[in-house]
């Protein structure tokens, strides 16, 4: 039987795999989102032709310069951006987007690291016609496309925001300082079942069948929605997209971590804020073995040391690329800033687009 780990792939991805903080999974979910606030998201929006077969769904709202383009973490989509995004229209154009392989965006066959999500970005926002310039919005490995986006297309990006971000070199970090994270098998997990319904092994009256193709993290009060997502899971190639994504993001051998590092990188006086996320201790020691005295204290330790040495380091590097760039501590949030304080997100946003001057809204 396909373990709940597919199930639970969102969480896993956003959070051990990415920050080693709380997820959506984990914290006490908010409210539901009104019909209003997910209504976009509920179906394909403006759906782009990338060639041979492929397609990139963005969600734009609103009008008006500069575009915000967002960004979603590993894992995740446009939706996740639900609560962030309408009241953000109000003020400018607000676009998110679907990398290849999630949301309501197709597959593809090219392998999904960091390069060839950027380049489907940059393609998709050019097939759009959503022109520049930009406010970056991103969360996680969101950051990794949002950076080496902004460094091909400086004169276009005149903001950035990233919320909660992953950090260069992550992998061969945590596994120097957190080696008592073991990564479980989620690549293989994706590719086996990608393997059983192309061989047809596995039917829809299966109870692996709902376990492979799930829709995690969508809110239960969308049920049309999670049937949405499920029924374009239930393609052996969109599983095998979001396993080339997962494996490029968290294997050694892959570069995505890697290739974010540019020493040459600046955006001198760009407007630029990092939101870094409290942690929980209890929330975070559930994703640890902790059966002894000593292994727990082991992992507090491993923990304390990885973010003290390395994740908040890490963002304030990020924040002192611009000469206006600032770290924000949200000590009330877990890694998924933008569903648990979506206030501050919005507020923050505001703030980068209050700060760019105006003769930065005319620029190529």
């Amino acid at each position: 039987m396909i373990s709940r780990a597919v199930n639970l792939q969102s969480i896993v991805f956003s959070v051990l795999s990415a920050a080693l903080v709380p997820a959506r999974g984990i914290h006490a979910a908010p409210a539901a989102a009104p019909q209003e606030q997910m209504a976009p998201y509920l179906t394909p929006q403006r759906v782009v032709n990338m060639g041979a077969g492929r397609t990139i769904n963005f969600v734009c709202l609103g009008r008006g310069s500069p575009t915000v383009v967002l960004t979603a973490g590993l894992g995740d989509w446009s939706f996740v951006w639900r609560l962030v995004q309408r009241p953000l229209a109000k003020r400018t154009r607000v676009c998110a987007w679907d990398r290849a392989g999630y949301g309501f965006s197709g597959s593809s066959p090219e392998r999904q690291d960091i390069v060839h999500t950027t380049e489907d970005l940059e393609r998709a926002l050019k097939e759009a016609s959503i022109q520049g310039p930009y406010v970056m919005v991103a969360h996680s490995i969101g950051a990794y496309e949002t950076l080496r986006f902004t460094d091909r297309h400086r004169q276009s990006v005149v903001g950035m925001v990233l919320v909660d971000p992953a950090i260069p070199d992550q992998q061969a970090i945590r596994d120097r300082i957190l080696p008592l994270f073991v990564m479980e098998g989620l690549v293989k997990q994706l590719q086996d079942c990608a393997a059983k319904l192309r061989s047809g092994a596995l039917q829809p009256s299966a109870s692996e069948f709902e376990q492979c193709t799930a829709a995690p993290g969508v809110p239960a009060d969308f049920p049309s929605l999670k049937a949405a997502i499920a029924r374009l899971n239930a393609n052996p190639a969109r599983l095998l997209t979001q396993a080339s994504t997962v494996m490029e993001f968290d294997s050694d051998a892959a570069g995505d971590s890697r290739e974010v590092i540019n020493a040459q990188r600046s955006y001198g006086n760009m407007p630029l804020i990092v939101l870094t996320a409290g942690r929980d201790e209890s929330q975070m020691l559930q994703m640890f073995d902790t059966s002894t005295p000593e292994k727990l204290a082991a992992v507090r330790r491993q923990l304390q040391l990885f973010i003290r040495d390395a994740w908040v380091p890490a963002h304030e590097s990020y924040a002192a690329l611009s000469k206006q760039g600032r770290n924000q501590f949200v000590s009330d949030s877990g890694h998924s800033i933008q569903i648990e304080k979506p206030e501050v997100v919005i507020s923050t946003v505001i703030e980068v687009l209050d700060e760019i001057r105006p003769s930065a809204m005319h620029e190529p």
